[in-house]
């Protein structure tokens, strides 16, 4: 995906989640200290959203209540297979703890 296309999809969960709201663009861009034209281009996902600064997104997040959303933002998900493969090396280890040679 490229940054225009994900612009353009924050753009329309914006305009939907504050649609949800019964929200109007005028009264988002004013609590979030910004112009109505910022807002809309915001919503459309144009070219020129992509240089939105990040704390911008963010306000309409926050007023929108969607911070949240952000959590798994550049969060680097461990690969299943290492997981997989690192679960079956801590069980052998568990069970080679457990086998003691008996000292008769």
């Amino acid at each position: 995906m490229t940054a225009e296309e994900i612009t353009k999809r924050m753009g329309f969960e914006m305009r939907k989640a504050r649609q949800l709201k019964q929200d109007r663009q005028k009264d988002l861009a004013a609590r979030m200290g910004v112009s109505r034209l910022t807002v809309m281009k915001m919503e459309k996902g144009e070219t020129e959203a992509t240089r939105i600064p990040l704390g911008t997104w963010l306000k309409a997040a926050e007023h929108l209540g969607l911070l949240n959303t952000w959590e798994n933002v550049m969060t680097i998900r461990e690969d299943p297979f290492e997981a997989y493969d690192k679960k079956i090396i801590e069980e052998e280890q568990i069970r080679k703890g457990r086998v003691k040679k008996s000292s008769r």
